[in-house]
């Protein structure tokens, strides 16, 4: 299945895209998801996801993050699970 809702890119390729796109500052791996980092790949790699993202640059604006904060927030992996 090369997209979410099956054969077919959809919506739910379009919103889940930029959940994901953060994954580094997130501390994963998408290394542990292959069909994740597959489908992931795949997305960023259409000209029109290039084109957005490039028209967004500009725009966008990341808060500032304290360690503690990441480890509050983004402290789980796929080897640690859910707490």
């Amino acid at each position: 299945m090369p997209f979410l809702g099956g054969a077919d890119y959809s919506i739910a390729d379009m919103a889940s895209y930029p959940w994901v796109v953060p994954w580094q500052r997130q501390q994963q791996n998408l290394e542990d998801f292959p069909s994740l980092k597959r489908w992931f790949e795949t997305i960023a790699a259409r000209p029109a996801t290039i084109r957005a993202y490039e028209k967004g640059k500009d725009l966008s604006v990341r808060p500032s993050v304290t360690e503690e904060g990441k480890k509050i927030l983004f402290g789980q992996t796929a080897r640690s699970g859910s707490r």
